[in-house]
């Protein structure tokens, strides 16, 4: 918060509440952008379609905690961890490998849960974008601008973010 005050050249107190709501969104927005949670010690569930490799392409994912699948009578189990493993890909993301799997329900479409610990500490290209997200939903209140025309600042946001990027081209 007090890098964000200071960002926006704010000494007062009055726009706390205002500028907590806007690093939330940035964040969120930076986390969405990204594929990946600026937060250590998160996690993430990734929907699985059958016993297929998958890419847990958001992340990092430093841990799988547990695999949930419906078996065929459609009652929850978890999977043993000697059924799966984990493994790099080029991307950044992690690839999870299933081999020997029981059965599962029919007619769901996503019968496998892989729920995974998920977060990495913010690079400082990261906490830059955020503040200036910040500021420019802080100067920029309203959704339309009457009177000037934007322009957007080149090699900006996305650009300090693009190096944080995960991309999956498998799906």
């Amino acid at each position: 918060m007090a890098d964000a005050k200071e960002f926006l050249r704010v000494d007062s107190s009055d726009e706390d509440t205002t500028i907590t709501a806007l690093l939330d969104a940035a964040v969120a927005w930076v986390e969405d952008y990204c594929n990946r949670s600026f937060t250590a010690g998160g996690s993430a569930v990734f929907h699985v379609e059958r016993w297929r490799n998958a890419a847990l392409a958001y992340g990092p994912v430093t841990a799988i905690t547990h695999v949930k699948y419906d078996d065929t009578s459609g009652a929850e189990q978890t999977l043993s961890t000697d059924k799966y493993y984990i493994g790099a890909a080029t991307d950044g993301s992690m690839m999870i490998y299933f081999h020997d799997t029981p059965d599962l329900e029919t007619y769901n479409a996503h019968p496998v849960r892989v729920t995974a610990a998920v977060g990495i500490e913010e690079s400082a290209n990261v906490k830059h974008a955020v503040k200036m997200l910040v500021a420019h939903w802080y100067e920029n209140r309203r959704a339309v601008v009457t009177g000037t025309t934007p322009v957007q600042v080149p090699m900006s946001v996305e650009s300090l973010l693009s190096v944080e990027r995960i991309i999956d081209h498998r799906q």
